[in-house]
């Protein structure tokens, strides 16, 4: 069951996660396009500069609705500061935080452990917000519910291996060195049981992504460049 779950499932998550992503990104580049239109003035700034600026800012989000633009702008920048922190799980950069004076262990425990909190809190306010809430809870449907529910446990999840019991993040990068350079011979797969639910839990995230409104970070380039253009 390890070497299945541990060494094989991976790569067909990575997988799965590409071709559904090349997938949407193909159905979203053929769909026909509208000619010009002149319902609305047309913004003056660049296509690409306004893409930035949503994707940054959500200026959409913030004309509409502005007590959610700043849970999900919140929840949002969190999940980007975990991304960029994970990737010392994968590997580090000695010479790097030697230049810079900096105890990147002590760094990542205080920067990590806040984000962690913050991201959590983000993610339950805007739970109850939909159950809360008669006008989102009408549209919204079970894979909204579902996708709050599975990042929430994954945070909870990498919250307790910081704040709870031991966690040898040598051990974990190791592995995933060794996945990565598919260096199954003498690969020990981490035993800490947190790990393994996070691990577990962080790949059905990645397979789901394609498939879901998750996607939205994807969809945004082609949304934004359709709007220029009409």
């Amino acid at each position: 069951m390890d070497v299945f779950v541990f060494k094989i499932v991976p790569f067909f998550t990575i997988l799965i996660f590409i071709l559904g992503i090349s997938y949407r990104f193909y159905t979203w580049k053929k769909t026909p396009q509208p000619g010009a239109m002149t319902l609305f003035p047309v913004p003056h700034e660049s296509t690409s500069l306004s893409i930035i600026k949503e994707v940054v800012f959500f200026p959409s989000l913030f004309r509409s609705d502005k007590t959610l633009w700043g849970f999900s702008w919140i929840f949002h920048a969190a999940l980007a500061l975990i991304f960029i922190g994970h990737v010392r799980v994968f590997t580090d950069f000695p010479a790097l935080w030697k230049a810079l004076s900096i105890d990147a262990d002590v760094m990542s425990a205080v920067s990590g452990g806040i984000v962690g909190i913050i991201i959590m809190i983000a993610a339950i306010l805007l739970l109850f917000r939909r159950f809360g809430s008669k006008r989102v809870r009408e549209i919204s449907g079970f894979p909204d519910y579902f996708a709050l529910l599975l990042i929430l446990a994954i945070v909870v999840t990498g919250n307790l291996m910081r704040f709870g019991e031991h966690f040898d993040l040598q051990i974990t990068r190791e592995y995933f060195s060794q996945l990565f350079t598919l260096s199954f011979a003498g690969m020990e797969i981490p035993q800490n049981p947190t790990f393994r639910l996070h691990f577990l839990l962080a790949q059905l995230l990645i397979i789901y992504i394609p498939f879901s409104k998750m996607l939205h970070f994807g969809g945004i380039f082609f949304t934004q460049t359709l709007i220029k253009r009409t």
